[in-house]
């Protein structure tokens, strides 16, 4: 046999298998679906180290649209399509008589300063009494005032004035001789 059919002989086996070993390491290719019968599938994440990806996408259109599309304009916004805020609840401001009036009154040996206070129907008053010496009460009993009032220290007294008339208050504790002359009047109008 000739030296040039050996060769071809052991040539031939040879290029067989280096194309099926060359076939084994590529990567198999799925199966081309048609339009009609394509399903889409999920793909799952890839995790990091993955190799990046060669699907193609298609680029996103810049800028507008060419001339040759018609563009379709946009109505614009109704009143169904918007909705109107809510109005947040508004808070009346306090009338004036709200704001108590503030009263200063002195107490002492057997005298209130001044002795006739005048308010008006209906407003909020804060007597601040201050008693300049021994222990003395100061009761209003119209509008059911009885306070204490402790010797060099002011107490505050506060109350409405719902009727109108002459009203006497007077001190409750006994603090000496002149205890029963210790009067005042609260005038209403």
């Amino acid at each position: 046999m000739p030296k040039h059919s050996t060769r071809t002989s052991y040539l031939l086996p040879l290029t067989f298998v280096l194309l099926l070993l060359g076939a084994g390491c590529q990567k198999p290719q799925p199966p081309a679906a048609s339009p009609s019968t394509a399903a889409p599938t999920p793909t799952p994440a890839a995790p990091a180290a993955a190799p990046p990806s060669t699907a193609l996408v298609a680029p996103a259109p810049l800028g507008p649209p060419p001339p040759d599309t018609p563009s379709v304009p946009s109505a614009p916004p109704s009143a169904a399509d918007t909705v109107a805020p809510t109005p947040l609840p508004t808070v009346p401001p306090e009338p004036a008589a709200a704001i108590p009036r503030i009263i200063r009154i002195t107490a002492k040996q057997w005298e209130w300063q001044p002795a006739e206070i005048r308010i008006r129907k209906d407003e909020r008053v804060v007597l601040e009494i201050t008693n300049l010496d021994v222990p003395h009460g100061f009761s209003l009993p119209d509008f059911q005032v009885n306070e204490l009032l402790s010797p060099m220290s002011t107490t505050r007294v506060a109350f409405t004035a719902t009727k109108v008339g002459r009203f006497d208050f007077a001190c409750s504790v006994v603090c000496g001789r002149g205890h029963a002359g210790m009067r005042g009047v609260l005038v209403v109008e």
